[in-house]
């Protein structure tokens, strides 16, 4: 059905009172000529002069023409199909896969319903050959897949969804939420067994991203085993050498099992650490009987210069706290009451094979400028700085390397008092406050033993964070006490308070006389974690080229990500990248094409399965800037084998909660009556309307004037005056 409605932007009576006074003018315009013509004539030149005024008027108050059309569309189905490699296991009823093709054969059938196909995995996609589906995806997410059909139903009269799958998503959201949200019946097929097969499973371990040389980390693994009852070896792999094994009791009784490896890695690089256990008989699959995850380890025999103002207890403790890490070397530069030092003089010597200075009552009034230039020189570097203030420290001296503290000076005034330490609740989870492998919980930092302080008052700068305020008698001073300083190409940390040797002799050595065994040195894991987290490179690198992630899968296309910054890290976008693939044959380069705000990147074809290494460098102005180095795994991805068998109760709860039905693959060939039966489905009336701006074409200038030239003509050839 169509309709059609015309509209005008002024009055419809003002309109008609302007056309008709145009009629009356064409009128008395015409009611004597000279000379006289025939009526006939008379009426024409009476028609066209009233007409061209009439298209003139109608124009201007711009009339807009309005089609409306009416149509119905049929009800649709979208029925989509679990394309994922979980698809692949073979179960008690044979090939999941097979079961899939066998309902897309029944699906033929429903001629009276009218439907779309579409395959999902980690995406969503419609495919018109569904019997050649490959089950290749590395990741199952229902929630995508469902918020995906919601949003084609919003394009078409979209009524059901029919959903075949085994419910077990690897990735994404519980798709609970988003069941609830579409607004449609899920009508779902549940593929797979529903009993507990024969099998083990390693789940994806748990590790820390970054661990050291020489320093154990932990690994958490999590074993699932169903129907065994015996003795397993669970191994421990270090790039494919094994390191260690634990023994595993296996019962009937039990299905999930937690073990810890302790790593102690020996060299630095990005290193692949894997946890399998070995194939056994009648196994459903193998495929997830190992887990692979990659670990970042940094060589932690920091050097590392100290500067004090003078000796002191600070100077000491802080010593000892850095010699007990192995290889470490710490180069102490005490100063006298002149401008010289005991034993030696700094120099560029010294300073230039550092990597973290750090001040302990540093500067004084004596220091020379000549020293303070040195150590400016070697901050501009991009190394990080550990100050701690002192009774005699000279804040003036700072202002040389001020731009690189985490504070500003307001005020300071040699006038000492004990306060303590007011962690912020929002510093807990920095790593400089965290306790590994204890049982004492963060609360512990604010029971710390008071320390000194001067009557130095300073203001945190914008890109600072204060970790914590200082506390006199129980009173919040609002004064930062420590200030953590992580901007663009440096790192800082400043205590603004000094006799930190009180937290180990009132704290671990009080705690020691009193008979207590086992006490938490928290000096020690404070001057620990502070190292390490100034240490650590965790802002972005001047270049940084990487695979858009660490395992991929057979087949699989391998992309890779760069980023180029200037020394002040803004976006360099005319550096030359390329990368290095170590393979098999030799090396594969692969040149990353700039995309923009210092961004590159590139996509190489696929590669065999195995493990690959890869150095990238970035060119500028034909030499090199900077490079970088990575891993990646190609492989079958285990975690679509983690869950073997259907998620029944999932699938019945999705279909239950949108007002739709679950079947088992025996039961499919009644989806189309239920669907069909279902209020929902029906007809659509779609209205869509076009809207004309008739004054804004040249079809009314274009009357109006072929109406007074043919009136013009007509005059003329009748000698009108």
């Amino acid at each position: 059905m169509n309709s059609y409605a015309l509209g005008l932007t002024g009055s419809w009576l003002l309109l008609g009172t302007l056309l008709s006074l145009a009629l009356i003018g064409a009128l008395f315009y015409y009611r004597h000529t000279i000379p006289s013509i025939v009526q006939s004539k008379k009426n024409l030149l009476i028609f066209l002069r009233t007409l061209g005024l009439w298209l003139i008027l109608f124009a201007l108050f711009e009339p807009i023409l309005t089609l409306t059309r009416s149509m119905n569309e049929n009800p649709k189905a979208i029925v989509m199909i679990d394309d994922s490699r979980s698809m692949t296991i073979e179960s008690i009823n044979g090939k999941r896969s097979n079961q899939v093709q066998s309902f897309l054969e029944s699906l033929r059938n429903f001629t009276g319903l009218e439907h779309v196909i579409a395959s999902f995995a980690e995406k969503t996609f419609v495919t018109t050959e569904p019997d050649s589906l490959q089950y290749k995806g590395d990741a199952t997410d229902i929630s995508q897949a469902l918020r995906w059909a919601n949003s084609r139903s919003r394009e078409e009269n979209i009524r059901a969804v029919v959903m075949v799958t085994d419910g077990n998503f690897t990735t994404g959201n519980n798709p609970l939420y988003d069941a609830e949200q579409i607004g449609l019946p899920l009508y779902i097929v549940g593929i797979g067994d529903t009993t507990e097969p024969k099998d083990i499973a390693v789940q994806p371990i748990v590790t820390n991203e970054y661990g050291y040389v020489g320093k154990a980390t932990p690994i958490a693994v999590s074993i699932k085993s169903t129907g065994y009852d015996k003795l397993i070896d669970v191994i421990l792999f270090d790039n494919s050498k094994e390191i260690s094994r634990q023994t595993l009791q296996l019962s009937q009784l039990q299905k999930n099992y937690s073990l810890q490896f302790m790593y102690v890695p020996t060299e630095k690089g990005t290193r692949k650490l894997t946890v399998s256990v070995q194939p056994q008989d009648n196994e459903l699959t193998t495929k997830n009987n190992a887990s692979s995850e990659f670990i970042s380890i940094i060589d932690f025999k920091r050097k590392t210069v100290i500067f004090a103002g003078a000796p002191s207890p600070d100077v000491s403790f802080i010593r000892r706290v850095l010699e007990q890490e192995q290889g470490s070397e710490n180069k102490v530069f005490i100063q006298k009451q002149g401008p010289q030092f005991y034993n030696q003089q700094p120099d560029a010597a010294a300073l230039s094979n550092a990597e973290t200075i750090i001040f302990i009552g540093f500067p004084i009034s004596t220091t020379s400028p000549q020293t303070l230039a040195l150590i400016a020189k070697e901050l501009e570097k991009g190394k990080p700085l550990l100050f701690i203030a002192g009774l005699t420290t000279d804040y003036s001296r700072l202002k040389s390397i001020e731009q690189y503290l985490p504070f500003s000076l307001l005020s300071s005034r040699p006038q000492e008092f004990l306060v303590t330490a007011d962690i912020k609740p929002s510093a807990i989870a920095s790593s400089i406050f965290q306790i590994p492998e204890t049982d004492y919980t963060t609360d512990i930092w604010n029971q710390l033993p008071p320390i000194y302080k001067t009557e130095t008052f300073v203001k945190a700068k914008p890109d600072a964070q204060i970790l914590a305020s200082a506390m006199m008698n129980g009173i919040p001073l609002n004064e930062p006490l420590i200030l953590a300083r992580n901007a663009q190409s440096s790192k800082s940390l400043a205590i603004m308070g000094y006799g930190l040797y009180r937290w180990k002799l009132l704290g671990q050595a009080a705690d020691i006389s009193k008979g207590k065994t086992e006490v938490l040195d928290l000096l020690n894991v404070f001057i620990t974690n502070s190292m390490q987290w100034l240490t650590i490179d965790n802002d972005k690198k001047r270049v940084t080229i990487k695979t858009i992630k660490r395992q991929f899968s057979t087949g699989e296309r391998i992309e890779f990500l760069g980023q180029v910054y200037d020394p002040a890290l803004a976006p360099l976008d005319n550096a030359y990248v390329e990368v290095n693939i170590k393979t098999s044959n030799g090396l594969k380069r692969v040149i990353l094409q700039s995309i923009g705000n210092g961004k590159y990147s590139a996509t190489t074809e696929s590669l065999p399965t195995g493990d690959y290494t890869f150095t990238g460098s970035a060119y500028v102005a034909n030499e090199v800037y900077g490079s970088d180095e990575g891993r990646f795994t190609v492989g079958e991805n285990a975690a679509e084998y983690h869950s073997l068998t259907m998620n029944k109760q999932l699938l019945t709860e999705l279909a239950k909660r949108t007002g739709g039905k679950f079947y088992l693959p025996a039961q499919s060939d009644k989806i189309e009556n239920d669907i069909k039966n279902h209020p929902q489905f029906m007809t659509n009336t779609i209205q869509h309307s076009d809207e004309i701006a008739v004054w804004n074409t040249l079809i009314l200038l274009g009357l109006s004037l072929l109406c007074f030239s043919i009136e013009w003509f007509i005059r003329t050839r009748s000698r009108l005056v």
